[in-house]
């Protein structure tokens, strides 16, 4: 299943929920709705919509912003004299679900890389931190490894035989970035191939640090 697909099914789960609850109100005044269900119903698609506007377009998109998180204990299936906050969240998920649709994905994919770049070079800080640099030194390689490819990727750059972190960046070279940014490069390929394969000897922990100072600018000057 492709992403696009799995968050789109993820949605319409949401979305359906929040329509059946929504059917459900009664009025009891011009002003004032209430439903017959639990309110627990409720309560668990109200957290569930949240949840899936944070994971899919995150905290700082206008679909979370444009929202209120209500108190635990208002009751959302009686809201009084104001609108159901079930309301302006279905809009919210419907307005993110048509967008995603229509080819945010390109967008969604990158912001989720990036969160797992950030997380794995976090954790090799971590592994630094205490003392064990020649694993941090694989992570950190992985993550440059990964992100040259989705640059070589997104610019219908190719290479023969087996991908590497090593024909990723000659494949880059030049086109891409100058001839010292390679040369920096090779210098961390070559670290990180010490580090995975048992020449550990070679592998310091100051170039181990340099090495993922210089990938965390990398990152930011070069997005794939």
């Amino acid at each position: 299943m492709s992403l696009k697909i799995e968050i789109l099914s993820q949605l319409d789960e949401v979305i359906a929920e929040g329509n059946r609850l929504i059917s459900t109100f009664k009025m009891t005044n011009m002003y004032e709705r209430y439903s017959d269900l639990p309110e627990s119903d409720f309560r668990s698609m109200y957290t569930r919509g949240f949840a899936a506007i944070e994971r899919v377009a995150g905290k700082e998109s206008e679909y979370y912003r444009s929202l209120t998180m209500v108190e635990a204990n208002t009751h959302l299936a009686s809201p009084g004299f104001h609108p159901s906050p079930i309301d302006a969240l279905l809009g919210s998920l419907t307005a993110l679900r048509a967008d995603v649709d229509s080819g945010m994905l390109k967008t969604l994919e990158d912001r989720l890389r990036a969160n797992v770049h950030d997380d794995f070079l976090q954790q090799a800080a971590e592994l630094l931190k205490a003392s064990y640099h020649v694993a941090a030194m694989v992570l950190t390689g992985g993550v440059l490894e990964n992100h040259l490819q989705k640059m070589a990727i997104a610019r219908n750059i190719s290479w023969t035989g087996n991908g590497s972190l090593a024909k990723y960046n000659d494949s880059l070279r030049s086109t891409i970035y100058p001839q010292p940014t390679w040369r920096r490069i090779q210098s961390i390929t070559d670290l990180r191939n010490h580090a995975a394969h048992g020449d550990t000897a070679k592998v310091g922990a100051a170039d181990v640090e340099d090495s993922l100072l210089y990938i965390q600018r990398f990152l930011s000057d070069y997005p794939s």
